[in-house]
């Protein structure tokens, strides 16, 4: 009974933070859509954890300006975006939370122990801790921005991480993913959340040694191992070790996790039913009162059974190795400079992992990519041509780059940890991401009326086979907003103004909308999320990147070698045409070929040869 009554409020809060471990809906508050998060983004950027790295903290994602006009962003109540265009981040506007103190490791598993089971007894009672904390956190934080204080906005946002580390390993990894999400959270959330990044107590070096004997028997198989931890994680820790005089890092699987993650979903997937059932009364009351659509269509039990897939694959040590060695060979013939390290699958288990070690720095500990000598510049475009390169070339993504996943060595390559959750997408969603970017990127500064027209059919087609637009959709709507979209990206990089949205297509968009055309697929939920973190690190480096420029030349070589993949291929079957006239001669009496017949072949052969040489 306890449990039922406490849904209505425990519901939305908790699919909220589902949401954002998925990523941004397609289209929700546009009020917070005004609110100015650039600053934000820029400037609270913190140094965190490697993996891998034992002389640096493992890092929260860096935040993203997400935030363009047109552009919505979801909102809670327990959430307090910064007010105005420009939000300082010192002095007396803005008032830390309280450093998070560390734990003994060992005592918190004994906690987390009592919260996690197989039995309906164990279920239930970590389903009403999850209630307890939800409703008291609701009313907590609603009453600290009620009362625009920022010390109680602080101890408030203290107390939040604190709850979520007392939960366990799902919510701490919840607390995690938010910390990225400044375009969303209050400076102090933010802050609190990031130092569960670094702050997740280790277990002792006596439990680790047992689960790693009962995973790979004992002795254990390495030459030597460190029990002092590198990193501490929320699904596990790492150590380094030794393996047939190979240097490793062994990551070890906290225990019980399975039994966790079941109870935990179980209470997502509750909320996500009553999130789709009182959104969907919403739009019927909506419609009863004659108004338009207020959000995008979105199904918050398919966004549930993404982050469940994702997250129960991540605690499956075999299938990341897998997913490593997936990834690696995705990158073959593209030219990438990223170093995936070696798992050695003969010392790894379901619950332990264990992989070359390398030495690497994370991108956002400024100091030390400094003191390496890097190419700031050059390192902030190969992030973003990294994360390019998944989504429009090889459909192979990495879900979780935040930036102790995503380091660089002293070298200047970029090197991937953690691929616990990655996922492939579909081909036709990668052909419909080039074809977007072909439609918005390729063409003259100036183009005409015809010009606008293709590149918009190319735009709109590209968003419908990514699944952004239903087919059938109202083709009147569709041609003006692929041509509205053309010259917004025409104008902005010819320096030119644009044009408002809402003067331009508002009643297409608003058409589209209502009938239900536009939707936010579920293969993008963490597309959005793993850009987020991209975005974000790059900014750390070059914080006065430009988007638009930064996407020009890894898009300008998607369609030279698109253009030159076509013409090779028209040359290669005329050419195959030319040697088939040649090949008529010798059979059949070998009368060879007429004299005017020979000549025109041999032309033909001339031509390809000469347009190959000069690479047309």
């Amino acid at each position: 009974m306890a449990l039922s009554r406490g849904l209505p409020a425990f519901c939305p809060t908790l699919s909220f933070l589902l949401l954002a471990l998925v990523g941004p809906s397609s289209a929700l508050s546009p009020r917070a859509a005004s609110r100015g998060v650039g600053s934000i983004a820029a400037a609270r950027a913190r140094p965190a954890v490697s993996v891998l790295d034992a002389s640096v903290l493992a890092p929260g994602s860096t935040a993203t300006d997400t935030t363009a006009k047109g552009v919505v962003v979801p909102t809670a109540p327990f959430l307090k975006p910064c007010k105005g265009e420009e939000q300082p981040l010192s002095g007396d506007s803005y008032v830390p939370p309280e450093p998070l103190q560390l734990q003994d490791g060992d005592a918190l598993e004994a906690k987390w122990d009592r919260l996690r089971g197989t039995r309906k007894r164990d279920q239930l009672r970590r389903s009403m801790a999850l209630q307890t904390f939800f409703l008291k956190a609701g009313w907590k934080t609603v009453r600290a921005n009620m009362t625009d204080d920022d010390m109680r906005t602080a101890m408030t946002a203290a107390w939040v991480r604190d709850g979520l580390l007392q939960l366990g390993p799902t919510m701490i990894k919840l607390g995690q993913v938010f910390s990225s999400r400044k375009d969303l959270l209050h400076p102090a959330y933010c802050e609190a959340l990031e130092s569960l990044q670094t702050a997740v107590p280790c277990v002792s070096a006596s439990r680790v040694r047992e689960l790693l004997e009962a995973e790979l028997g004992s002795p254990l198989p390495f030459d030597s191992f460190d029990d002092t931890p590198l990193a501490g994680a929320s699904l596990g820790q790492v150590h380094r070790a030794v393996y047939k005089g190979t240097p490793v890092a062994v990551k070890i699987q906290r225990a019980g996790l399975t039994e966790m993650f079941d109870t935990d979903f179980k209470n997502i997937r509750l909320g996500c039913r009553a999130m789709n059932l009182m959104e969907r009364g919403y739009e019927r009351i909506r419609r009863m009162q004659g108004k338009s659509k207020a959000a995008a269509d979105r199904d918050w039990m398919a966004y549930a059974n993404d982050a469940a897939r994702l997250l129960y694959e991540e605690i499956d040590y075999v299938n990341e190795g897998k997913n490593a060695e997936q990834f690696a060979e995705s990158l073959v013939g593209t030219g990438s400079n990223v170093v995936v390290p070696k798992v050695f699958n003969d010392a790894t288990t379901e619950k332990v992992l264990t992989m070359e070690y390398i030495e690497s720095v994370k991108m956002t500990d400024t100091p030390k990519v400094d003191a390496l000598g890097l190419d700031k510049k050059k390192l902030s475009q190969e992030v973003l041509d990294t994360f390019l390169l998944q989504l429009m070339q090889t459909g192979v993504l990495h879900c979780d780059p935040h930036p102790g996943n995503m380091c660089v060595t002293p070298s200047g390559r970029i090197v991937l940890y953690d691929f616990g959750m990655m996922d492939t997408l579909p081909q036709t969603t990668v052909q419909g991401m080039r074809k977007i970017a072909f439609g918005l990127l390729n063409g003259s500064p100036t183009p005409d009326a015809k010009e606008i027209a293709t590149r918009g059919d190319s735009v709109m087609e590209g968003l419908e086979m990514s699944g952004f637009l239903q087919p059938g959709a109202n083709a009147t709507a569709v041609r003006m907003v692929g041509e509205f979209l053309v010259r917004f990206f025409s104008d902005q990089a010819a320096g030119r103004a644009t044009q408002d949205v809402t003067e331009q297509i508002d009643y297409e968009l608003r058409s589209l909308l209502g009938s239900g055309a536009i939707a936010f697929p579920s293969a993008f939920t963490f597309v959005a999320r793993a850009f987020t973190s991209v975005d974000g690190i790059a900014k750390s480096l070059q914080p006065e990147i430009e988007l638009r420029q930064a996407l020009d030349p890894f898009v300008s070589q998607l369609i030279t070698d698109e253009y030159t993949s076509q013409a090779n291929a028209k040359r290669d079957a005329l050419l195959a045409q030319a040697k088939g006239f040649f090949g008529q001669g010798g059979e059949g009496g070998g009368e060879g070929l007429p004299r005017d017949a020979a000549l025109v072949a041999a032309g033909v052969l001339a031509g390809v040869a000469i347009a190959q040489i000069l690479g047309l």
